[in-house]
């Protein structure tokens, strides 16, 4: 019998790094075609869905900005609407 390796998770690997650069792009693309003042939290949220190979990204997505502005004080209503609008033109460009 041979050795036995123990595989370890890296945290790493089901993770995109999403470098600082893209964090005060996507703040000024978002603020230009939209007129929306987005968090940095926010931001890093939508850019690891736009890079991230997963499916239901989109939906998992919604649901994590829409939490997010909900605890910021918007209503589950608008802020579903407004996370929904956001993941569109995070998506579609």
């Amino acid at each position: 019998m041979g050795k036995r390796y123990r595989v370890s998770q890296l945290p790493s690997v089901n993770r995109v790094y999403v470098p600082y650069v893209l964090i005060p792009l996507w703040q000024m693309k978002l603020r230009e075609r939209y007129g929306v003042e987005i968090d940095e939290e926010i931001i890093k949220i939508l850019i690891t869905a736009r890079y991230e190979k997963s499916t239901w990204k989109w939906q998992r997505t919604v649901k994590k900005v829409a939490e997010e502005l909900h605890k910021r004080g918007f209503s589950k209503s608008h802020a579903y609407t407004l996370a929904k609008n956001l993941v569109n033109a995070v998506a579609l460009r």
